[in-house]
């Protein structure tokens, strides 16, 4: 196994599964930050493991990784950074590997929910407390999105849509959703229906066409195409899913019909529109901000080390759980906000302050989460 000195950028969740990962991570390097000014001997010695979901190459995951290595940096605590190469295998050796290298605490960011006990497992041994990113696993620190909530802003602006301009009467609702992700898909499943039908109570069920889909843009297009076609008729479309890809599918299948400009679609993640992909007919979508995770996760790190640790809540369905703030964000707005390597600075810089990157760049009179006031 390798570890990397500098890797970049985090997940995308079920949007961007499809990340090129390459070395496995296993024997290591770290990044050790010099002690802090008037650091004793008998002060005690802060090492954070991070496993990174893959090979840090997207956008996402090259975020993520940057914003840990800057926390890091501005505390003074030593950092190794691995790769679990999306490998249920790797990431248990990864694991293994932290705890001979001696680290005080965890990050564990992987997605074999067979494997999540098995990694705990060395962990309690080694008695070092865990914190893992999206997924969850027994004993740990869940951090990540409030998945029902998320799925609740998205189908909350459709339906909102779908309110002003169709009174509430669309011809068809498309809301395509990934099985194999399993609980993710089915909260932010659950969440969706929930926001719209707030927006649109009366909404006929037989109007929602809910399907099974990769979550890829290709992928999607196909089911999404299906469904288009047995419905030949239908004029005012609103096109929901579980991710942004799954909703960029139905936009394309539209338009390959010839259908386009019958669709509103709204997504889930903004880790497209927000990361510097063109998305021309996404209406907008939650945005979970991504890049914002490090800054999160390493105020609880603060509170662990200072052995005020909160009850560890390690399922992603309860609401005492550690969620990253997430809202609206429409496509006509991306332009108002920096670019990502800007907001990457602007978060992590030494003098950033504890705003995260929602309270920083949500837009004025959107829907959120989490964020307070």
């Amino acid at each position: 196994m390798s570890t990397s000195r500098l890797r970049r950028w985090p997940l995308k969740a079920v949007a961007i599964m499809s990340l090129t990962a390459a070395v496995a991570a296993c024997g290591g390097s770290t990044d050790t930050a010099e002690p802090a000014a008037g650091e004793s001997a008998a002060d005690k010695k802060v090492f954070i493991g991070f496993a990174n979901f893959a090979e840090p190459e997207s956008p996402v995951l090259k975020a993520l990784d940057t914003g840990m290595r800057k926390e890091a940096e501005k505390r003074s605590w030593d950092l190794v950074v691995l790769n679990n190469d999306r490998d249920g295998p790797t990431a248990v050796s990864n694991a293994e590997t932290m705890v001979a290298q001696g680290v005080t605490h965890a990050v564990e960011f992987q997605g074999d929910g067979k494997v999540a006990p098995q990694l705990m497992d060395t962990f309690n041994a080694a008695n070092i407390p865990v914190i893992a990113i999206d997924i969850a696993h027994p004993g740990a620190h869940f951090f990540g999105i409030n998945n029902v909530e998320a799925g609740r802003l998205s189908g909350l602006a459709g339906g909102n849509h779908a309110k002003e301009n169709w009174d509430c009467k669309p011809d068809l609702v498309t809301l395509l959703e990934n099985e194999a992700s399993g609980d993710v898909a089915l909260l932010r499943t659950e969440g969706i229906l929930k926001g719209l039908k707030e927006a649109c109570p009366d909404l006929p069920d037989d109007v929602i066409q809910r399907r099974n889909s990769p979550t890829t843009p290709d992928g999607a297009q196909g089911v999404a195409r299906d469904i288009l076609v047995s419905k030949p008729d239908a004029k005012n479309i609103l096109a929901l899913g579980g991710n942004d890809n799954m909703v960029i599918g139905t936009i394309n299948a539209a338009e390959q019909l010839g259908r386009a400009g019958n669709v509103f679609g709204y997504g889930l993640g903004a880790d497209l529109m927000l990361f510097g992909v063109d998305t021309p007919g996404l209406g907008g979508s939650t945005a979970f901000w991504y890049e914002g995770y490090a800054k999160e996760i390493f105020k609880l790190l603060d509170k662990i080390v200072a052995g005020e640790a909160p009850a560890v809540v390690d399922s992603p369905t309860d609401p005492k759980a550690h969620f990253n703030p997430a809202c609206q964000f429409p496509n006509d707005q991306v332009k108002s906000i920096p670019s990502l390597d800007q907001r990457i600075e602007e978060l992590y810089a030494g003098d950033a302050g504890s705003a995260s990157a929602a309270e920083k760049y949500c837009p004025e009179g959107v829907e959120t989460y989490g964020l307070k006031g």
